[in-house]
């Protein structure tokens, strides 16, 4: 944090605000945890643990909604949703819905992911109705 929220002075690394005299320790250390977890987020999508990925990566956004983290997770929605479409193809339905749910959780009004959630509804329904009973 460069400038004070409250009087828009220079910081100067400072936690406290020369002008104003406001304590911006909280908001500070809520940036630096929010750059551990998104540095966690990162590490965890290398060893391939999406859902522990997709999690950090949510709470480094709810902390402070860096514009890096906000291209990482649409990045991470973007990959997710083609293997989404991939296991459908394959008609492992449950477990793209289960994917698709985790996903979800981090941009829950996502319009890609609303189309793809009634899509995945779609075949369940379709799978339902052609099994027989």
């Amino acid at each position: 944090m460069q400038r004070c929220p409250a009087c828009n002075a220079r910081l100067k690394e400072r936690l406290i605000c020369s002008r104003c005299r406001a304590d911006l320790t909280a908001l500070i250390g809520s940036e630096q945890a929010a750059q551990q977890w998104y540095i966690k987020a990162v590490e965890y999508y290398l060893s391939a643990d999406i859902e522990q990925c997709i999690a950090a990566n949510a709470i480094s956004l709810s902390l402070h909604k860096t514009g890096l983290a906000q291209i990482f997770r649409d990045f991470i929605i973007q990959q997710q949703c083609g293997e989404i479409l991939d296991l459908l193809a394959q008609r492992k339905l449950q477990t793209a819905k289960c994917n698709l749910y985790k996903l979800r959780f981090l941009l829950p009004y996502s319009k890609q992911l609303q189309h793809l959630n009634a899509f995945s509804d779609y075949l369940l329904v379709m799978k339902c109705e052609s099994s027989p009973t």
